[in-house]
């Protein structure tokens, strides 16, 4: 049996540790930003808006804070410019989808897009 010459071995190990390194890379990318972020669901299709969602879970914090009753899917208002949050089911319900169910700034257009979260704060989906 012949010996690999040591310049060999030293190319297919750093090679090997490169493709390593590599697939790490990869990895990472395809998680998401923050372990304490909101995990959004797959129907999310739109790219929200980042003080819209900063200012949506803020505004549940205060509505929990004051003891709002969550479970009845009230509306959380206007957070953003064009944007309002909205409490809903997870899973969402046909009742989620009643106009008299929405936010009125949706309903009246003051908004035209809107943040998803359920009574526990996750984000379900945004438009």
């Amino acid at each position: 049996m012949k010996k690999i010459p040591l310049v060999l071995f030293v190319i297919i190990f750093i090679a090997a540790a490169a493709l390593f390194i590599v697939k790490s890379q990869n990895k990472k990318q395809t998680l998401s930003p923050s372990a304490s972020s909101p995990q959004p669901s797959a129907d999310i299709s739109n790219k929200i808006d980042d003080d819209a969602l900063k200012n949506a879970l803020n505004a549940y914090a205060q509505a929990k804070q004051k003891g709002t009753d969550l479970s009845n899917g009230p509306c959380l208002g206007l957070v953003a410019s064009d944007w309002i949050a909205d409490i809903t089911h997870n899973p969402r319900q046909p009742v989620d989808d009643k106009e008299e169910n929405q936010c009125s700034e949706f309903r009246s257009g003051q908004a035209k897009h809107f943040i998803e979260l359920d009574p526990d704060g996750k984000l379900i989906r945004s438009q």
